[in-house]
C-alpha cells in the first residue's frame, strides 16, 4: 500500500516542473552534502546509538510564482547514505514537496528557508524495503554569478518516521542535518522570458501633422517593471512602427532598475513623411522593445502596441500653436501663387511705401480675383472647436484650400500666411474667443513704421517689430474692409485681455511645417493685368486714407500765409513716401523756385528720381547738394547709390568708403555697393537698392 503512495509522492514532486510551461521561473539545485545525525539515536552524541556521520544527494525542481515571486514551490527528489554502528547501512530515498520563501539580500545573494514534506523509501540490510513519510525544513544562501547559473550553501533539518510493527505505531527513525554545498541551473535563461512587465499607461492618437513633433514631445507612457530576482542595468526603452519608421527610436535609458522598482517610460518617434497618406482614421501595430543587462548578459522583451492614427487633416486647438504645422510655404502650388504675385507688385516701380504692406496687399487682392470665400464648416467650425480644446477639428492644408477655393476662418488664415511666408514675409496668427485671424510683419521697427505710416497707431507692436492685422475672411470685401476690420478685433480683444497673438516662426520651433503638397496644381490663377489692376486700387485707396488728413493740413498751412520753401518740402516728402512722385515733384519744384539755394529740395528732389530710375538727373540734383552740403551722409549715400547704377563701380566705392568712415549703421543699408564681387552685388541691387532717405522732414 504505502509503496503506490511512495509512488504518487514522487509524481507529485515534479509538479515544478510541469509549471514551467506558466510565467513563473524555474531552476533545478543539485545538493550534494554530509547528513549529520542529531537526536537520541544519534552516536555523535550518544555512544552506542546507531548512526554515523553520513552522505546525500538531492535534487530539487524549485518554481517562483508569478504572481508573487519571492515564494517558490520545491519538488524534491534525494538519497541519503547513513552508516550505523552495525555492519548495515540505512538507505533513504526521499521524495516530496516544499514551500518556500526566497529574501533578495544582495543584487547576486539571497537568502532562501522554507518547510518539505513527503515519503521516504527505507532499505537496510536484507530486511523487506519500506515506506514511511518525513518532514523537514531547510535554510539556504544562493549566490547568482549568471542569470543561469548560482551556487548554493545551506542546510535541511529532516524528520523520518518508521513503523513498528510491534506497538502498531509509527516511531523515530532517522533525524538528522544534511549540509550542503550545490550548483543551481535556471531553465530559459534568455528564450521565454518573462521577467518584465509592461503595460500602457497612457497612449494618444497620432496626428500625422506633427509627425516632426513626436521625436522630441512624448505620445504615450508605459510602465517599466523589473521582474529579474535582482537590479537590472542600462535599460533602454525602444519604439517602432515597421510601417510609418525607418529605425527603432530609442524613446528612453535608465542606468539601473532595482528589484520589483517601476517606471514609466514616454514613447517618442521619428515618423517619416509617409503617415501624411493617411487620410482616413486608422489603427496601426507598433512594438515597444527593451533592451536590458541582468547579471553580465543581455536580454531582450517585445511588447504589441496598438495605436490609433489620426487623417492627415486632424487638430485639437489645446495649443494655438498647433496650426502652424498646416503652414506649408514650400508647397509648390503655393510658391506658384505668392511668388507670381510678389513679382507683380515689385514690378511696379520703386514705390517707398513698405514692400511687405504693397506685397501682401497684391495677394489679398489676387485671392480676392481668384475667387476664394470664407464657408463656416457645420462639422467642425472654429467656434466649436475652440470652446473644447480636445474637439477634433478639420484643418486645410494651403493647397487644399486653393483647390476648393473656400475655407473657414483657420483655413483661410493659414492659406493667406503660408502664402505671405513663402515670399518672406513674417505671419502671426491671432486668436480671439471664438474665432482666429492673423497679421503679418512689415519688418520694420516701430520707431521706423511709425515714421513711415500715419496709420501707425492701428498696427500691432511686439518685441518692437510691427505687424499689421488682416481679417482674411473678408477678401471679398477688399483689403481696407479686412484690414479695418482686424484692426477692430484686435483692438476689442486686447481691452477685454482675450487675445492671443503666436508668431507662425516661434510657433514651427515647437510644431514644425510639414512636407504636404499635392504636387504643382494646374489652377486658374487671375490674369496678371487683372491682379495689377486690383492691387493699384486697393494701394490708391490706402493712400488716400493715410494722407487726406495731412494733406488738408499742409493746405490749410498754405492758404493761411505758410507758403514757404520748407512747407513745401515737407508736403513733398509726405506724397513721395507714399508713391506719389508726380505731386511730389510739383512739391519740391515749388519750394526750389521759392529757394534756389535750397539744398533738402535738391537732395529730395534727386531721391525722387532715383526711385524713378532717372539716374542722369537724379546724380545732377545730388551734385548740386553736394556744392552746398559737402559731407552730407545722405547725399552721399545718393551719390553712391546713383553712380553705382550708372555702373560707374569704382566712384561708387569711393563714395561708399567716405560713408562707412561717417556713419557705418547708415552704410549698412547699402553693403552692396562696397562689395567687389560685382555678379553678388548685381543681384542684391535688383532685390534691394536700399532704403530712401528724405532730407527737412517736418
Amino acid at each position: 500500500m504505502f509503496r503506490k503512495l511512495f509512488s504518487f509522492i514522487m509524481l507529485i514532486s515534479v509538479v515544478p516542473l510541469l509549471a514551467a510551461q506558466g510565467n513563473g521561473s524555474l531552476s533545478f539545485h543539485l545538493r550534494p552534502g554530509a547528513d549529520i545525525p542529531v537526536g537520541p539515536k544519534s552516536s555523535l552524541t550518544t555512544e552506542d546509538a546507531p548512526y554515523k556521520l553520513g552522505g546525500s544527494t538531492g535534487l530539487v525542481g524549485q518554481y517562483n510564482l508569478p504572481w508573487l515571486e519571492d515564494l517558490f514551490l520545491e519538488g524534491i527528489l534525494q538519497v541519503g547514505l547513513h552508516p550505523t554502528q552495525a555492519q548495515n547501512m540505512l538507505t533513504l530515498g526521499s521524495a516530496g514537496m516544499g514551500i518556500g520563501y526566497d529574501l533578495r539580500l544582495l543584487d547576486r545573494v539571497s537568502l532562501q528557508f522554507g518547510i518539505q514534506g513527503g515519503g521516504t523509501l527505507g532499505f537496510f540490510g536484507d530486511a523487506e524495503p519500506a515506506g514511511n513519510p518525513y518532514a523537514g525544513a531547510n535554510l539556504g544562501v544562493t549566490f547568482d554569478l549568471s542569470p543561469g547559473f548560482a551556487l548554493s550553501l545551506g542546510s535541511t533539518y529532516s524528520y523520518h518516521l518508521g513503523w513498528d510493527a510491534a506497538n502498531a505505531a509509527y516511531t523515530d527513525l532517522y533525524q538528522g542535518v544534511n549540509v550542503w554545498a550545490g550548483t543551481i541551473f535556471r531553465v530559459q535563461p534568455q528564450s521565454g522570458r518573462q521577467k518584465l512587465l509592461v503595460e500602457t499607461v497612457k497612449t494618444e492618437p497620432l496626428f500625422p501633422v506633427f509627425f516632426g513633433h513626436y521625436q522630441n514631445t512624448p505620445f504615450g507612457r508605459v510602465l517599466v517593471q523589473n521582474h529579474e530576482n535582482s537590479s537590472i542595468t542600462n535599460v533602454d526603452v525602444y519604439f517602432f512602427i515597421s510601417e510609418y519608421m525607418e529605425q527603432p527610436v530609442l524613446t528612453a535609458t535608465y542606468p539601473s532598475l532595482q528589484r520589483n522598482q517601476s517606471v514609466e517610460a514616454p514613447l517618442t518617434a521619428l515618423f517619416t513623411s509617409r503617415l501624411l497618406n493617411i487620410t482616413e482614421s486608422t489603427k496601426v501595430s507598433s512594438e515597444v522593445r527593451i533592451e536590458y543587462s541582468y547579471l553580465g548578459k543581455r536580454f531582450t522583451y517585445t511588447q504589441p502596441l496598438t495605436l490609433t492614427v489620426l487623417d492627415r487633416n486632424s487638430m485639437t486647438w489645446d495649443d494655438d500653436r498647433k496650426a502652424a504645422s498646416f503652414v506649408t510655404p514650400r508647397d509648390p502650388t503655393v510658391l506658384i501663387f505668392s511668388k507670381n504675385t510678389a513679382g507683380l507688385v515689385r514690378d511696379q516701380g520703386n514705390n517707398p511705401l513698405n514692400l511687405n504692406f504693397r506685397i501682401a496687399m497684391g495677394i489679398f487682392e489676387a485671392l480676392r480675383l481668384y475667387g476664394l470665400n470664407y464657408v463656416i464648416d457645420p462639422q467642425s467650425s472654429f467656434i466649436e472647436a475652440s470652446q473644447d480644446q480636445f474637439f477634433l477639428d478639420y484643418l486645410q492644408f494651403p493647397s487644399q484650400t486653393l483647390v476648393y477655393r473656400a475655407g473657414d476662418c483657420d483655413d483661410m488664415s493659414i492659406l493667406y500666411a503660408a502664402l505671405l511666408e513663402s515670399v518672406g514675409i513674417e505671419t502671426a496668427f491671432i486668436t480671439i474667443p471664438g474665432h482666429i485671424f492673423m497679421a503679418f510683419s512689415l519688418g520694420t521697427s516701430e520707431a521706423e513704421t511709425r515714421r513711415n505710416f500715419s496709420s501707425a497707431d492701428n498696427f500691432i507692436y511686439i518685441d518692437d517689430k510691427a505687424w499689421v492685422p488682416i481679417e482674411i475672411t473678408l477678401v471679398q470685401d477688399g483689403f481696407m474692409k479686412a484690414l479695418s476690420t482686424g484692426i477692430k478685433q484686435w483692438r476689442d480683444a486686447v481691452n477685454k485681455n482675450a487675445n492671443g497673438f503666436y508668431p507662425i516662426h516661434t510657433a514651427w520651433e515647437t510644431y514644425q511645417p510639414v512636407g504636404f503638397n499635392q504636387g504643382s496644381l494646374s489652377l486658374l490663377f487671375p490674369s496678371a493685368d487683372s491682379i495689377i489692376q486690383g492691387y493699384k486700387s486697393s494701394l490708391d485707396a490706402f493712400v488716400s486714407q493715410e494722407i487726406q488728413s495731412r494733406i488738408d493740413n499742409f493746405e490749410s498751412l498754405i492758404r493761411s500765409g505758410g507758403d514757404k520753401a520748407n512747407v513745401r518740402n515737407s508736403y513733398g516728402i509726405l506724397y513721395a513716401r507714399y508713391g506719389l512722385f508726380q505731386k511730389a515733384e510739383e512739391q519740391f519744384l515749388t519750394a526750389l523756385r521759392m529757394d534756389r539755394n535750397f539744398a533738402n529740395a535738391m537732395v529730395n528732389l534727386a531721391n525722387l528720381y532715383f526711385l524713378e530710375e532717372r539716374m542722369d538727373d537724379a546724380l545732377e540734383w545730388y551734385l548740386k547738394a553736394d556744392r552746398l552740403m559737402p559731407g552730407n551722409q545722405i547725399v552721399i549715400a545718393g551719390l553712391a547709390r546713383t553712380r553705382y547704377e550708372r555702373e560707374e563701380y569704382q566712384l561708387a566705392q569711393d563714395e561708399y568708403r567716405e560713408l562707412a568712415a561717417l556713419n557705418p549703421e547708415l552704410a549698412a543699408k547699402y553693403s552692396y555697393i562696397g562689395n567687389t564681387n560685382l555678379s553678388i552685388v548685381r543681384a542684391a541691387s535688383a532685390r534691394d537698392k536700399g532704403e530712401t532717405f528724405w532730407e527737412g522732414e517736418e
